[in-house]
């Protein structure tokens, strides 16, 4: 399989397509492009990512005109609107957290086997640094939340909405405090209902 890729805009680390792709074809891309590569082992296996999204004909048929980046248990592409579809191995909140203001707006989700899928607007990154993480540190803890495996230089953890609004790119990095903080949020959403 040949690639047929040029490079994106600093916003983007990632590689758009000369042409969009379905979903299925983009994924097959970049595990032949890791297979090449050997990418390390702690890197998310795109195995279980190209079963699942094979199964659902909708999900697969998506297309897709560029690959963001991939991390432990997600991967991201860009759509052809300038939406993020997000795929992760199981759900990308943590304990299925509520999703805040300080996390990235979703405009849909959804799941094909143990695979979830997210499109969400899409962020900046350009010109983000080590004190913007200490603003969205200080969000998390104001919204009752404990932040998870961000330190100063995380900074790509974070994005910025053409709006100037600073989000989270990844919710697991915004847990509950202990268990308990997670069955109280629970047990009060229930109660709401």
């Amino acid at each position: 399989m040949k690639a047929d890729l040029k490079i994106c805009t600093p916003y983007n680390d990632g590689l758009k397509y000369k042409k969009p792709l379905k979903l299925v074809q983009a994924l097959k891309m970049r595990q032949y492009a890791e297979n090449k590569k050997r990418v390390c082992a702690k890197e998310t296996s795109l195995e279980e990512f190209l079963e699942e999204v094979a199964k659902n004909k909708k999900l697969s048929g998506t297309k897709v005109s560029a690959y963001v980046g991939k991390g432990a248990s997600a991967i991201v592409f860009e759509t052809p609107e300038g939406k993020i579809l997000k795929l992760t191995r199981g759900n990308h909140f943590p304990l299925n957290r509520p999703p805040q203001d300080f996390d990235v707006p979703i405009y849909k989700k959804g799941k094909s086997g143990s695979v979830h899928y997210y499109l969400e607007e899409k962020m900046y990154g350009h010109g983000l640094g080590e004190g913007f993480v200490d603003i969205m540190r200080d969000m998390i803890r104001k919204a009752g939340f404990k932040p998870y495996d961000m330190y100063d230089s995380d900074y790509f953890q974070l994005g910025m909405s053409r709006e100037g609004k600073l989000y989270l790119l990844d919710p697991e990095c915004a847990r509950y405090k202990t268990i308990f903080h997670a069955i109280w949020d629970k047990v009060k959403r229930f109660c709401k209902k």
